[in-house]
């Protein structure tokens, strides 16, 4: 039998549920709803496409002294074969502008459409329980109360499942998902304190090298003021939503000066932020001071999930 203590938050977990599949269903609406676009968007360009190239065979073809019959089977043939060829080759362009802005906008008239039932629900995607994210449990902890009546508390069955996720394949799946999120994004939100407490952002660019995802890199200028804050190694680091609404978000971190000189790195800076080593004059490159930030932990969020990664634990 439940507390009253933890019962109340047990029924928060079942609103909470409530909500995230409300969420599910508006995110499942929005994924059909792109899908939908860009194919018809092929499909559009696809047909006036051929309509050009049809206008265009028509006016040079010659057609001798074929029958009437046989030549509108030449033009359907022909029509066919030139429609299949234009639907294949805008399959291919759609990734490319000027095809990405018309779906880009699409996208952004469907987040403004369903801003509000996603924010409604975005309240829930963290639940804390005594200071710990607990969110991707939920569903488990509400089987277990649910089927096994040897559990008589939340902590009981925490402690349970946490017992069986204590295996190796379960970190290397969080390390997978993590991976997924860093190679969209190398951009990230660095916040810092003074020594008074006065907090300040910057817009950050970063690298990571093959062996650490959790571990990544950035330059910085040693005549800068906010050397002495990275010195201190304390942060929170936020990276800038993609068009799947990816993010990545930490303060469980350490912030250090790595033993790296930026030339060193140009191999990773060139394939991941490409355009940034031409920026820098060879003094500018010789004098940038490489600071690393290794996340202890990291929360994953995008439309369709959120999940909580640790790396080290203290």
């Amino acid at each position: 039998m439940l507390s009253k203590k933890d019962q109340a938050i047990v029924d928060d977990m079942i609103v909470r549920e409530r909500n995230m599949k409300n969420r599910q269903r508006v995110i499942g609406v929005i994924m059909h709803k792109r899908r939908l676009f860009k194919q018809r968007l092929v499909m559009y360009a696809a047909i006036l496409t051929t309509a050009g190239f049809w206008v265009l065979y028509t006016s040079f073809a010659r057609y001798g002294n074929l029958s009437v019959i046989n030549i509108i089977q030449v033009n359907v043939l022909m029509t066919v074969i030139l429609l299949f060829f234009n639907f294949y080759i805008w399959q291919k362009l759609v990734r490319y502008n000027p095809m990405q802005l018309f779906i880009k906008h699409y996208n952004n008239g469907l987040r403004v459409q369903y801003a509000g039932a996603l924010l409604a629900s975005k309240r829930w995607l963290q639940f804390y329980y005594h200071k710990r994210e607990i969110s991707r449990m939920i569903p488990q902890i509400l089987y277990f109360l649910h089927t096994k009546p040897q559990f008589t508390s939340i902590d009981e069955v925490i402690a349970y499942i946490d017992k069986q996720n204590a295996n190796p394949h379960i970190h290397q799946n969080d390390l997978r998902k993590f991976q997924k999120f860093v190679n969209q994004t190398n951009e990230m939100m660095l916040s810092t304190s003074d020594e008074n407490g006065q907090p300040s952002s910057r817009q950050m660019r970063f690298i990571v090298l093959d062996d650490a995802p959790n571990i990544w890199y950035f330059g910085t200028a040693p005549d800068t003021p906010k050397i002495e804050e990275l010195d201190r190694g304390l942060a929170a680091i936020h990276t800038m939503p993609t068009s799947e609404g990816m993010t990545i978000a930490s303060s469980r971190l350490r912030v250090y000066r790595a033993q790296y000189k930026l030339d060193e790195l140009a191999d990773y800076y060139n394939a991941q932020v490409p355009g940034f080593m031409d920026s820098l004059s060879a003094e500018d490159r010789e004098r940038e001071i490489i600071y690393a930030i290794e996340l202890k932990s990291a929360r994953l969020d995008s439309w369709t999930q959120h999940e909580e990664v640790t790396f080290i634990n203290d």
